[in-house]
């Protein structure tokens, strides 16, 4: 059966806020549909993508012709029955030849990333799907080797496991695991500021596994506490905090036929991390290796026949620390092309395992984000990059030799691609300030083949939508041009002031002043009649190294520096009221909040921050030290970052609202710190959420912060 989906099926339809009530309540009147690609796949034996389905098409699969729009079935809904009972898929994936489909039909969370879950194998030929092993739940880390013999797999016992799909098998890879042995997964700390949370490789030829084995036996365990039970359930949780021990990392290879398993021998400190490590060939390893306090790493190159490793290429930072990224590619000629910041920006680089040849492929006072693809047969490397603007980012194309350099993405804006395996097309997502979202398909030299998906605005009045403003002023050093974005009251009249409202993250290393579509939260704050406004301080990123290690050591200095200096800047255009002033954000938008309340007084009245670090020696280790080293090395640093050190600055009304079970930022950021208050003799304002996590979702959880947010600021910033 051939048709044609209405957009390919990729609209989803999202609201705009236009109603005077509160946004979680709105009956939205006018919605903008915005296109976004739903859940695909590219196919690897052409130029097209596998779609699932959605709505009353959410159980089959459908195959479409992205340059023409053609879609016919791929898998409808039976395939996906199993002993009489429909599997529902909530993820898959496909086998590197696409011949078979890895299901998993059940989700348990553990931390942000990491989950357990039951699955299934779909061989797409024979449409036939059966179990992955006899226990078929609680599976971790589940993977369909190169060769498509092999389904490994973690169980509770925190070992690797092999399942031999044609034998229908199971086989124990490693017997070390237990509550502080981790094979084949990270722990709490890797999982979250490092690695993610998968921990083995398989080699090109299925014949080792390469994995991590952390003991986390010396870390300290953190203990949260459910009291909505009877008789309270405690939860730990292995949590380094700054200055305190890190869990130990080794590097194994195990033959998956049998012959044991063998540690790669690395000579080095003892208190390293190891970020990142992949196949070259068959028999060699290549393993990063990073310093406990990240000014430093170095590419390991580990035989694993042999035993024999090699120290190769570094790079160091010693007024800050060094960059990772994670679109490291590995060439078959041996050359590693990587991002670096040897030259004070971002930059692509062509290097030799051993240094001793290199190719700097890109330079220019401008950043490199992300290597898309490298075709190796034509010396082309497709990047991301903001060499246009810091607040755009477009996909580039670049000779090896770094010659002809040509922009593929040419509309303003912040471009997100999708490259197929093949580097011959690629899906671009865009928006800017004045363009509401736009999905093409381009050709790899970036002509256009045909537009996806656009944002229909016909039934929708424009001017019902304050359009934002990028600004910039000057700071303190009245030499430092700096970004910020305003969005003004929709009935906006001049001369009038009007309250301010301030969006913070702030965070070393981010960025959120960007040139992209803004139709959000913002939108309902202006139409209530707030200043709605946004920077980025000295310290944060897109401008170059010494710009980002501006916040090291000292993550508040520039931070509130800055914001005060933005604040007075809109002050002094003549359209905000100085004496009603708030700010808010989330974790690290949290720490931002309670700094300006605090440190900044002098401006900030009204602040809302929602699981906020309060000090950073609560915090952990991988994070923390990267921009602090370590506490015992800084103190002056960790007093002058901790927004406990200002809390006898604090006069304006402060409300904290935090998960009792956050396993990211914990509750005990928010209990110091109104315990610091209750010394200080300062009031604030406290919400706690029981049994919620980093995010506070579920049973109502969400609807109700944002409820508290708006009528916290409604009550102590009125209009008018």
């Amino acid at each position: 059966m051939k048709s044609r989906l209405t957009l390919l099926a990729l609209i989803i339809a999202c609201g705009l806020q236009a109603d005077p009530r509160p946004w979680w309540e709105v009956d939205y009147s006018l919605d903008i549909d915005y296109p976004r690609m739903g859940d695909y796949k590219w196919d690897q034996g052409s130029e097209k993508i596998i779609l699932r389905g959605r709505g009353v098409n959410r159980k089959s699969f459908y195959m479409v012709d992205l340059a023409v729009g053609d879609t016919t079935i791929y898998l409808d809904s039976s395939v996906f029955n199993h002993e009489g009972a429909y599997v529902p898929v909530l993820r898959w994936s496909l086998s590197k030849d696409g011949s078979m489909m890895l299901i998993q039909s059940k989700r348990d969370r553990i931390w942000r990333h990491s989950n357990t879950g039951t699955y299934y194998i779909l061989d797409i030929g024979q449409r036939s799907l059966s179990k992955v092993g006899d226990k078929n739940d609680m599976l971790r880390n589940v993977k369909i080797s190169p060769d498509n013999r092999w389904i490994s797999y973690i169980r509770e016992d925190n070992n690797l496991y092999a399942y031999n799909i044609k034998r229908k098998r199971e086989k124990k890879l490693t017997r070390t695991g237990s509550e502080t042995i981790l094979n084949g997964h990270y722990g709490w700390v890797y999982e979250e500021e490092l690695s993610g949370f998968d921990g083995y490789r398989w080699s090109p030829d299925s014949k080792y596994i390469a994995y991590v084995e952390e003991d986390q036996s010396q870390v300290g365990r953190f203990t949260m506490i459910d009291e909505l039970q009877l008789y309270p359930d405690v939860q730990e949780v292995f949590y380094p905090k700054a200055g305190s021990t890190n869990p130990k990392i080794r590097i194994a290879v195990i033959n998956v036929q049998g012959g044991g398993k063998k540690f790669v021998k690395i000579d080095s400190e003892a208190d390293v991390y190891y970020p990142w490590f992949e196949w070259y060939d068959n028999e060699v390893l290549w393993i990063m290796r990073l310093d406990r306090l990240q000014k430093k790493w170095q590419m390991i190159y580990a035989d694993v026949v042999s035993s024999k490793t090699m120290e190769g290429i570094t790079e160091t930072d010693k007024n800050g620390w060094v960059e990772l990224h994670e679109s490291n590619k590995i060439l078959k000629n041996g050359l590693f092309v990587h991002i670096s910041e040897r030259d004070g920006y971002q930059h692509i680089y062509l290097e030799r395992p051993n240094g001793r040849f290199t190719v700097p492929v890109t330079s220019g006072q401008w950043e490199v984000k992300e290597i898309v693809h490298v075709d190796e047969k034509r010396e082309l490397i497709y990047f991301t990059s903001n060499k246009r603007s810091v607040l755009e980012n477009h996909l580039y194309r670049v000779r090896f030799d770094g010659t002809g350099m040509k922009i593929l993405t040419p509309e303003s804006g912040v471009h997100r691609v999708s490259m197929h395996p093949n580097g011959k097309n690629f899906i671009d997502s865009y928006s800017s300030i004045d363009q509401p979202p736009v999905i093409k398909y381009r050709n790899s030299d970036g002509s256009l083949v045909r537009v996806l998906g656009e944002t229909d605005l016909s039934k929708f009045d424009l001017n019902e939508i304050s359009k934002p403003s990028i600004v910039r002023f000057v700071a303190d050093d009245n030499q430092t041009v700096l970004n910020g974005i305003v969005t003004l009251p929709q009935d906006y009249k001049k001369g009038k002031k009007y309250p301010l409202l301030v969006y913070g993250y702030g965070m070393p290393g981010t960025q959120i002043v960007y040139n992209r579509w803004q139709a959000g939260f913002q939108q309902f704050l202006a139409k209530e009649g707030y200043v709605v406004f946004s920077m980025d301080s000295r310290g944060m990123s897109g401008r170059g190294r010494d710009f980002k290690n501006l916040s090291y050591g000292d993550m508040a200095n520039y931070l509130a520096k800055d914001q005060a200096t933005g604040v007075r800047w809109l002050i002094d255009q003549g359209y905000v009221n100085e004496d009603k002033i708030g700010a808010w954000g989330w974790s690290g938008g949290g720490y931002f909040t309670c700094l300006m309340l605090t440190k900044n007084s002098d401006l900030f009245s009204v602040g809302v921050g929602v699981a906020p670090v309060t000090d950073f020696r609560l915090y952990d280790t991988a994070y923390t030290e990267r921009y602090m080293g370590l506490p015992q090395d800084n103190q002056s640093g960790y007093d002058s970052t901790s927004t406990m050190s200002y809390v006898d600055r604090l006069r304006g009304k402060l409300l904290l609202m935090h998960g009792t079970n956050d396993d990211n930022v914990h509750s005990q950021n928010t209990t110091k710190f109104v315990e610091a208050c209750i010394r200080a003799d300062k009031p604030i304002d406290v919400m706690y959420y029981p049994t919620r996590n980093h995010g506070i979702y579920g049973h109502n959880a969400t609807k109700h912060v944002y409820k508290k947010l708006f009528e916290y600021f409604r009550l102590h910033l009125k209009i008018g």
